[in-house]
């Protein structure tokens, strides 16, 4: 009677199931890398449209806080002079628009990108250095963006048109404008870290 299981099938058989598992695991670790890639290169896209956003911010930081400083000097001039106060009174209250000029700000800090970063699983991806430096700055945008509002309150209560009230309302309005300078040196600095530790990883990873 013939064998069946010879040396050389057994043999034969341990190759072709070690073949086989090898293929599988080649397979699943190709799939591995694959998918590693991806999601890294989800992680890079997110990032740099994040970074977009931030350099973008900063440019508006550059532009606005000199602007608003120099407002707070303006204000202290006018405070020193009953003449100047006088100079704001109209037939309608006080021309709030003949002392800044460039009104507040033209711009808006934009908070998209962190905000659809912050739904997406592909955030964990980000370094956790780089991302609480991120996340440092966009707070410090949110306190920036808080009092910008109090502009607004500011703007619509009556007593602040109130010609009886004008000093008061310019000592206030200064005190704004020396909180939101002093917020907006802090988020410039905020943004510069984290645009810097951005560019620092995209370094490593080059």
């Amino acid at each position: 009677m013939r064998k069946i299981f010879t040396r050389e099938n057994l043999v034969r058989s341990i190759v072709e199931a070690i073949l086989i598992v090898f293929s599988v695991l080649l397979a699943l670790f190709l799939d591995s890398v694959i998918q590693d890639r991806r999601e890294a290169r989800t992680v890079d896209e997110l990032v740099s449209h994040i970074a977009g956003e931030m350099r973008s911010n900063l440019a508006i930081v550059d532009e606005w806080l000199p602007y608003h400083r120099s407002m707070v000097d303006e204000i202290d001039r006018y405070l020193e002079s009953d003449e100047l106060q006088v100079s704001l009174l109209t037939a309608d209250g006080i021309d709030y628009g003949r002392l800044m000029e460039r009104g507040l700000i033209q711009d808006f800090y934009s908070i998209s990108s962190w905000q659809l970063a912050q739904q997406s699983e592909a955030t964990s991806g980000i370094d956790f250095e780089v991302a609480s430096k991120i996340s440092r700055a966009y707070l410090s945008q949110q306190n920036v963006n808080l009092t910008i509002q109090r502009f607004s309150d500011f703007f619509f209560d009556r007593q602040a048109h109130d010609p009886d009230q004008l000093a008061n309302s310019l000592r206030i309005l200064r005190n704004l404008l020396q909180e939101l300078s002093g917020q907006q040196s802090v988020l410039q600095y905020h943004y510069r870290v984290a645009l810097e530790a951005v560019d620092l990883t995209d370094m490593a990873r080059d």
